[in-house]
């Protein structure tokens, strides 16, 4: 067995010894890498209560009980609001993911600095306010950072994510490091697990990610603001300051800059990937203001890193595929010209990918965190669509 498969295996393994059902034992210990399906939850703010709706389905459809894993997958990926859902997934605490939505709107979790509160619609919606500030706020040109308080998002955070709950399943979550200008991934695993990365799938994260690419673990100790980093959307939120690798302090901020829906890691693991949009596909947008096109701007640059993603999962498995039809000769003389293609295609083996998305503009807005009743339609909107299944990608088939 190769270090990849017995990679797997123990992340399996790892993944299912808290289900009750034998079957999914059973399965495991037939074939080690069936449990290797990852479920990837994208950055979209208040929009994340479709995802919610997604996983509460799943749930229900499935039979899954609290402290069950959510079965059949293995690993749970996760961008800003995505992390935080990934973490009832990974925990597998899905009625407090539930209760953690349906009382959110009356939770004020964001707050304009004091500066801000009065500038312009004080008593309005926080969307409002947000780009009132934006506006009118001029200390973002000086020494200001954020428009908003961390604070309260932090301590919502501490309310509903005890490091001491173990993990069913292994969660990763994407973060932007400022300092460096480059994407890092945060890590939790379950106390059960014993596998040690083999040098094969290192590569692997380095054939898919870059040379340079950041993954390391979030200890209890530094959970908290891990997951505040990759939710501290710029100019909205203060930068959060962290430890990099090398011991010096770095800034960071919302994973959604450079991968909002964590395709490229998962692939390093996964042989099936299922996708979690909270934006249906693009359509025509009126801008009003300056602040209007940068969140335009901001969302156009997130769509556009999710289809190069997929796009090339999509056409790489394509060749990984057709490859293993070539002749032996064939394929030996392709190794002998092209080493670094060979590693390529010996180390990611070809992956499916699905998606799910919302067929029209959901009720929630990026910032609607503090009205319940858009919040509670758009959950209920995840419930349904989830009915339907996941969509298998195909180039042609999917649209922005």
């Amino acid at each position: 067995m190769s270090d990849r498969r017995r990679f797997l295996g123990s992340l399996g393994a790892a993944a299912l010894l808290p289900i009750a059902a034998e079957a999914a034992v059973d399965r495991l210990a037939r074939d080690p890498t069936s449990i290797s399906r990852a479920l990837i939850l994208s950055g979209g703010g208040a929009r994340g209560a479709y995802e919610a709706g997604i996983v509460t389905g799943l749930a229900r459809s499935g039979g899954i009980a609290d402290g069950q894993i959510l079965a059949p997958y293995g690993l749970v990926c996760g961008t800003s609001i995505g992390a935080l859902n990934a973490w009832f997934v990974a925990t597998g605490q899905y009625g407090a993911l539930t209760r953690a939505w349906r009382t959110i709107g009356a939770a004020n979790i964001i707050q304009l600095k004091s500066k801000y509160v009065t500038l312009e619609h004080p008593h309005a919606f926080i969307g409002v306010r947000i780009r009132a500030a934006l506006r009118l706020a001029s200390g973002l040109a000086k020494s200001d950072m954020g428009i908003a308080q961390s604070e309260p998002v932090l301590a919502w955070m501490k309310q509903h994510v005890d490091p001491s709950v173990p993990l069913l399943m292994p969660m990763v979550w994407a973060v932007t490091n400022l300092t460096t200008q480059s994407s890092e991934y945060f890590y939790r695993l379950p106390p059960s697990f014993s596998g040690v990365m083999p040098p094969k799938l290192a590569q692997a994260i380095q054939l898919t990610l870059g040379e340079g690419a950041v993954v390391r673990p979030a200890p209890d100790e530094i959970l908290h603001e891990a997951l505040l980093a990759t939710s501290s959307t710029p100019i909205i939120f203060d930068p959060v300051t962290l430890k990099m690798t090398n011991g010096e302090d770095g800034l960071y901020v919302d994973g959604g800059i450079a991968s909002n829906s964590s395709i490229a890691i998962a692939r390093t693991i996964a042989r099936s990937i299922d996708v979690v949009l909270v934006d249906p596909r693009s359509r025509d947008v009126k801008y009003a203001n300056a602040v209007d096109i940068v969140m335009g701007s901001y969302e156009t640059m997130q769509r556009k890193i999710l289809e190069s993603e997929m796009r090339d999962v999509y056409f790489e498995s394509l060749a990984e595929s057709a490859a293993k039809h070539l002749d032996p000769k064939v394929l030996g003389e392709f190794d002998r010209g092209s080493p670094e293609l060979t590693t390529f295609y010996r180390d990611l083996p070809p992956t499916k990918l699905a998606y799910v998305r919302p067929k029209a503009p959901l009720p929630a807005g990026f910032a609607s965190f503090d009205e319940q009743a858009k919040i509670d339609a758009t959950f209920a909107r995840g419930e349904v669509d989830i009915e339907r299944g996941f969509t298998p990608y195909t180039w042609k088939g999917f649209r922005l």
